[in-house]
């Protein structure tokens, strides 16, 4: 095989002065936008972004470019995947994901910048420094951007990796791989444009294969933004049968404890041991007040049956569970029942997941539902520690959670999303008398409708 006129020094050149920079750069960026830098990936990214440099760039001139694309992906990672071993596949696709589009936005911008230079092959004869003054600034840019964000902590992916690790559907992990396939084919495109022209019958080809492609991705989103919509429901709906199935089990057990508080009763009677049977009357009534369950006099059955659900539950996890549900909220139609139901369940489940870390004495969740001003307000507190701001932020994020025992981390994440769709607020308050106190106003969509009208 014979080499290309001045293989070794344009080679040299694309390694130091282009491709090392931005393999680190990127690798960086990469990083940082999901939300990840621990000080022991810094060394490892460095040794990352010159190894893939030097590799892909020996044979850069002698290879068409959609080989070169396909070696860069494939490459990569395999050497994220040996260099960084504890990532999850997911992230090892998210990581390269990011690298392609920037090395994209490089490869255009530079592309186009080029052209007034009269062209790729233009450039690559110039000198040293020219190359050192069209690259670097560009370079430097990226660099001190992302190590704002670093220092900064602005990690603008990092819902979207929490989202990817928790999510176990097929279609989500099949978009994320199309994605990075209509990259290649995108990156490939650019490179027709900006480097490397391809011949006529193979560039047509990707062409039909990107719009093919972006065609059967919008219609696999819709799909899916569809199934998720429909598989909230379902979910509502399975955690309302949890709660009542809870609910009547605990029924039962409460009917077998009185029938054994009965025949304690009768025989403390019989023996007349009156001041023990006056005592152990006095404790049984006790529990029952305690469990504070009238709920049969609320008007509307779902909410009736979730507040009984979650109060059987709270009893069996020493929980003191307190309601005011006032009964004008009641009339109130701008919600639907499926998505009440969702709000203040997983409102409720979240506080009483809290309070069962602390003792059984200080386990303390309320829940109040009103009217104010035509609109709707629920509100959820526990007893528990502070927040800090960045955890108040954070919860709502999507995959989010502190729980370790198989916690999905979307529970709030759909509260956010059902009163949003409604053109509601979330707010959330802690502090160290109150606990944690979330608050959901819901504006009378129907009654503003009627005053227009």
């Amino acid at each position: 095989m014979t080499l290309p006129p001045d293989y070794l020094s344009n080679t040299l050149q694309l390694i130091f002065i282009v491709s090392i920079p931005q393999a680190i750069i990127g690798l960086w960026f990469s990083f940082v936008c999901l939300g990840f830098f621990p000080e022991r990936f810094a060394r490892r990214i460095v040794i990352c972004g010159i190894l893939h440099a030097v590799y892909i760039d020996i044979p850069y001139f002698l290879i068409p470019p959609w080989i070169h694309i396909f070696n860069v992906l494939l490459s990569i990672y395999v050497l994220i995947s040996l260099i960084f071993p504890e990532l999850k596949p997911k992230i090892k696709l998210l990581v390269i994901l990011f690298l392609m589009l920037l090395s994209t936005v490089f490869e255009m911008i530079y592309g186009l910048i080029a052209q007034f230079f009269g062209g790729y092959d233009t450039v690559l004869n110039q000198i040293v420094a020219f190359k050192l003054l069209l690259f670097w600034p560009g370079f430097a840019i990226i660099a001190l951007a992302t190590g704002i964000m670093h220092w900064k902590k602005i990690h603008i992916a990092q819902q979207i990796r929490r989202f990817i690790i928790h999510v176990r559907s097929m279609p989500y992990f099949m978009l994320l791989l199309l994605v990075a396939v209509q990259i290649f084919l995108f990156m490939t495109i650019s490179s027709h444009i900006f480097i490397k022209p391809l011949q006529l019958i193979t560039m047509q080809v990707i062409v039909i294969l990107s719009i093919m492609l972006f065609i059967y991705m919008t219609i696999k989103i819709m799909r899916i933004i569809a199934s998720a919509r429909i598989e909230g429901i379902y979910q509502s709906q399975d955690t309302y049968i949890n709660d009542l199935t809870r609910m009547f089990a605990s029924i039962r057990g409460q009917r077998h404890d009185f029938a054994n508080h009965v025949q304690v009763m009768y025989s403390m009677l019989a023996l007349k041991k009156y001041d023990q049977l006056r005592t152990y009357m006095e404790e049984v009534v006790k529990e029952i007040q305690s469990m504070n369950v009238a709920v049969v006099e609320l008007p509307s059955p779902a909410l009736a049956a979730l507040v009984q659900a979650k109060a059987a539950i709270a009893m069996e996890k020493k929980i003191r569970f307190d309601y005011l549900v006032h009964t004008a909220s009641l009339t109130f139609s701008a919600v639907t029942s499926i998505d009440l139901v969702r709000i203040i369940g997983n409102l409720v489940d979240n506080a009483f997941d809290e309070v069962s870390k602390l003792p059984e004495s200080e386990r303390e969740v309320h829940l109040e539902m009103y009217i104010h001003n035509s609109d709707l307000y629920i509100t959820v507190a526990n007893t528990g520690k502070q927040l800090t701001d960045e955890e108040i932020e954070q919860m709502f994020n999507p995959g989010y959670t502190t729980k370790a025992d198989g916690h999905t981390g979307l529970g709030l994440a759909n509260v956010l999303e059902r009163v949003h769709s409604y053109n509601g607020h979330v707010s959330v308050d802690s502090d160290i008398d109150r606990g944690v106190v979330f608050t959901i106003r819901i504006p009378n969509s129907k009654l503003a409708k009627s005053k227009l009208a």
